[in-house]
């Protein structure tokens, strides 16, 4: 007997103790899986939001391109250059032109000038696509890393690819994988990434990166599942045969894989080590009970009084059961120890329920998500730790209140209050044994989003319902911003003038915005599952529909202008149709925008007219036009180049200024040029060579200014002014000679005497003025004529010309009075020398048309060495010089020496 007691002591007490455990460690289970699955999520999100944050920083370097920059490889350094937050967030960035060649990066300590990329998918995607993608990893060339690249592509006014920047993540060293390193489950448990193929981008063990994750030889059926599309946690083993709890979630951006795995060991450790001990309490029970047992039936012959006096002790708690045990061996042991044993069972089972209870207590306790019980009227039965962080109420403040005042909304509390009677009556409600969202209120007074699981229990004659609550806050944020970032994008496009619309494989309608409703009258919401055809109708959409769709359907970006009538609207469309691209390739639809360009093609062609009228009359002008952008780059020229210039307009619009016309005569330019571009008019006169003749230009430039007040460039009109300026020199000169005789007047008389006398005062040298006139000239004008008077005057000036020296000048004042500017006179004596030379020679006879005359002529010399003396004063030295040789007799010179 003893030893059935033992066992039966052994077997119940195991049983019980081991179904209390494997109960509480499948519900544990369940909270730590889904508990690794949430996290998990966090982390995918994480990553997510790291990739689009990428993404988008690479999308806004090119904003910081200037207009006209996409020909300019060097300006792309100078953009990476100029954008210290992108180095930051990336390994490294190059940029590629569209054939590959690598022309900026923010690493030149790489061997990087070799490198093209024509041959890399990456590349080649991005080009074909013109949209920016995040590659498969691979083994970097220049680095020797594994690697995941970024592109993000640069279009130029053409909308075709000008260059692809590339943004690289280091895989090994990159900061970009630390949140998720710092969330792996347990102390030996991790987190992993790998794409859908299997290849592994992020692993604890380095080594493992860029390799498949079956590389190593065996099977995990959690790996197999996830490969297949499988989300959420489940059980499995390793392939080394040790079980653990597998979570897997899939990227939203890239559709990699995040996994997480937990070793069950050391997930279910405390309970593996409560279970042993368990084991071994009931074995020391057993043996313990198995011993007081058989003491008990070895004194089985302990009277029957001394059993219910014992008995009454026991029941009134005046002695312990020891006291029932009996050496007798008859009815009465029997019943003793029967009775004993009984006893000792029944405290036994207390003290194990209650240390199952401690245990349960002590798991829920520290349960991730809020656990709250109560009784059938609400009333609080129990309040874990978690509740008290989630909801701000300690469990002492918390036990014995009711749900409703606590975590009830007001606005729920009657629904709360109905369902709560509800289950008093029946056990039951249409919440139990589901998983819903509802909101809890805190603590203080903010209302939260929860995740509700309700649950029910039978105690007695009483109904009790459990609860597990989770919070959900930062899941709704995330939620309601998608759905913000959705009602954005649909107000977009309902407020674009254009015809938006995405269209599945089928042709049928998945998104319409409400431009259709305006521009076409129909409702956008009654196409919605319709096809084109339907829609427009079968002649219609394959008249102008069909090409375009069985391109774009083929992977092709389809641009494309037509006019026609639809639904009886004559309209000129511009249409582009963008295929939606999959990862695997596959076009699954496209997107459509549509705009109705009609008055713009009616400007355009009134446009084109007047550009035409405005062509013909700029190409016959006789005025040199051209238009200069603000990099001083032809933009305009009219055909007035090819007749003054031999230089085709269309051949040279794009180049500088200083290749067209030179680098002499643009530095000629340059400073009025420089000026207009500050927004003034600036008109200039430039002597040039044309047709092989040097011209005279008269250039005005005129800037173009914008609203903002900058100048958007220059407009420029050259006229030739070179018969202008002949015919302005030939008045100038005629102005300043003598119609009689031809030689100087007065006034050029005036300018080369100040001229002569301002060089004699710098070069401290010495110059003479003659001041003449013919001897009895009033006696020929009367007895010959007025004619032959000129005829002397001409033949006068002509001897004279003849006489000096080509560097003296001979003027007519008026009348007969002439005057001689002697320059470069060494000493007075030489100044003496030509007056009387010039004297001598009109003593000569004039060769006139009425025959030979003889005349002479009267000379009054001044000489005059770079003093302080005017010209007036000058001038009246050699007339008083004049007088003083026709006082001593006419036919002579006479000098007047400069006073001091």
């Amino acid at each position: 007997m003893a030893s059935v007691v033992i066992l039966l002591v052994l077997g119940a007490t195991s049983i019980v103790t081991l179904g209390a455990l494997l109960l509480a460690e499948r519900d544990m289970k369940s909270v730590i899986g889904s508990q690794q699955f949430s996290v998990l999520s966090t982390a995918a999100a994480y990553v997510d939001e790291q990739l689009d944050n990428k993404r988008a920083i690479l999308a806004t370097l090119p904003e910081g391109l200037p207009p006209g920059a996409h020909a300019e490889p060097g300006a792309m350094q100078k953009l990476l250059e100029s954008r210290p937050i992108a180095r930051g967030e990336f390994f490294n960035i190059v940029v590629f032109d569209r054939s590959g060649t690598l022309v900026a990066t923010l690493r030149p300590d790489f061997n990087e000038s070799r490198f093209t990329a024509n041959t890399q998918p990456y590349f080649e995607r991005t080009v074909n696509t013109r949209k920016g993608l995040i590659s498969e990893p691979f083994l970097s060339r220049l680095s020797g890393r594994p690697v995941v690249v970024l592109t993000q592509p640069v279009l130029d006014k053409n909308n075709d690819v000008a260059f692809v920047i590339v943004g690289s993540i280091d895989l090994q060293k990159s900061d970009f994988f630390g949140p998720i390193n710092a969330l792996k489950p347990g102390k030996t448990g991790f987190m992993f990434i790998m794409t859908t193929d299997g290849i592994l981008i992020h692993h604890p063990t380095q080594s493992r990166l860029l390799q498949h994750i079956n590389a190593r030889p065996g099977y995990n059926r959690a790996t197999e599942m996830a490969l297949a599309g499988f989300e959420g946690w489940t059980e499995a083993k390793n392939k080394d045969g040790q079980e653990g709890i597998y979570a897997y979630k899939r990227l939203r951006s890239t559709g990699w894989i995040v996994g997480a795995r937990y070793p069950t060991a050391e997930a279910f450790e405390p309970l593996a080590n409560l279970r042993h001990r368990a084991i071994i309490a009931a074995s020391v029970f057993a043996a313990v009970a198995g011993l007081l047992s058989w003491f008990a039936i070895s004194r089985l012959l302990s009277p029957l009084q001394r059993l219910r006096t014992g008995l009454s002790k026991v029941r009134q708690d005046d002695a312990d059961i020891a006291l029932l045990r009996m050496k007798r061996k008859d009815e009465i042991g029997d019943l003793a120890h029967a009775v004993y044993s009984l006893t000792a069972e029944r405290e036994q089972a207390l003290n194990l329920a209650r240390d199952n209870e401690t245990l349960v207590r002590n798991i829920l306790q520290h349960a991730p998500d809020a656990f709250i019980s109560s009784d059938q009227d609400g009333r609080i039965i129990e309040w874990n730790a978690q509740a008290e962080r989630t909801f701000g109420w300690s469990r002492d403040e918390a036990v014995g209140r009711t749900i409703a005042e606590l975590i009830i909304p007001h606005g729920m509390r009657n629904a709360h209050t109905a369902g709560m009677q509800r289950f008093a009556a029946t056990g039951g409600g249409p919440m139990i044994n589901t998983r819903v969202r509802v909101h809890a209120l805190r603590r203080d007074g903010r209302e939260i989003p929860v995740e509700l699981s309700i649950g029910a229990l039978r105690h007695g004659d009483n109904n009790m319902a459990t609860a597990f609550l989770h919070d959900v806050s930062e899941r709704v944020a995330f939620e309601e911003k998608i759905a913000a970032g959705e009602r954005r994008a649909r107000m977009i496009a309902d407020s674009m003038p254009a015809l938006v619309a995405y269209i599945d494989r089928d042709l049928r309608y998945q998104f319409t915005n409400d431009h259709y409703q305006y521009l076409l009258g129909i409702d956008p919401r009654s196409m919605i599952g319709k096809t084109v055809p339907e829609v427009f109708g079968a002649e219609l959409y394959h008249r102008l529909w069909a090409e375009h769709v069985k391109k774009v359907l083929n992977g092709e970006r389809v641009h494309a202008e037509r006019f026609s009538t639809e639904l009886g609207q004559a309209l000129h469309m511009m249409v582009d149709l963008v295929p939606d691209t999959g990862e695997d390739g596959a076009v699954a639809g496209f997107y459509l925008m549509a705009m109705d360009i009609t008055k713009r093609k009616e400007a355009e062609l009134t446009q084109a007219a007047s550009e035409k009228r405005l062509r013909l009359i700029t190409d016959n002008l006789p005025v040199l036009i051209s238009y200069l952008d603000h990099e001083r780059k032809l933009r305009f020229g009219n055909a007035t180049y090819q007749r003054w210039m031999h230089i085709d307009p269309q051949a040279v619009l794009g180049q500088h200024l200083a290749d067209i016309i030179g680098t002499h005569q643009y530095s000629k330019c340059e400073p009025f040029l420089a000026r207009a571009y500050r927004g003034e008019v600036v008109s200039f006169e430039l002597r040039t060579l044309l047709h092989g003749d040097v011209r005279t230009l008269d250039t005005t430039f005129v800037p173009d200014l914008q609203p903002d007040g900058s100048v958007a460039g220059v407009y420029a009109l050259s006229h030739d002014m070179t018969r202008v300026k002949a015919v302005e020199e030939q008045l100038i000169e005629l102005a300043r000679i003598d119609t009689l005789t031809g030689i100087a007047n007065r006034r050029k008389f005036d300018e080369v005497l100040w001229q002569a006398m301002e060089r004699c005062r710098r070069q401290r040298s010495t110059m003479a003025l003659a001041y003449l006139d013919i001897d009895n000239f009033k006696t020929i004008n009367d007895t010959l004529g007025h004619g032959a008077g000129d005829e002397v005057l001409k033949a006068f000036a002509g001897r004279l010309q003849r006489t000096v020296r080509a560097i003296d000048t001979v003027a007519r004042l008026a009348g007969d009075e002439f005057v001689i500017v002697f320059e470069n006179i060494s000493h007075p004596a030489e100044a003496a020398a030509l007056a009387a030379k010039v004297v001598g020679a009109v003593r000569e006879a004039l060769a006139l048309p009425g025959g030979a005359m003889h005349i002479t002529t009267s000379l009054g010399i001044a000489c005059y060495s770079g003093s302080k003396e005017s010209q007036q004063e000058l001038i009246a030295r050699a007339d008083r010089a004049l007088y003083a040789a026709k006082r001593k007799g006419r036919d002579c010179y006479q000098m007047e020496t400069q006073s001091v």
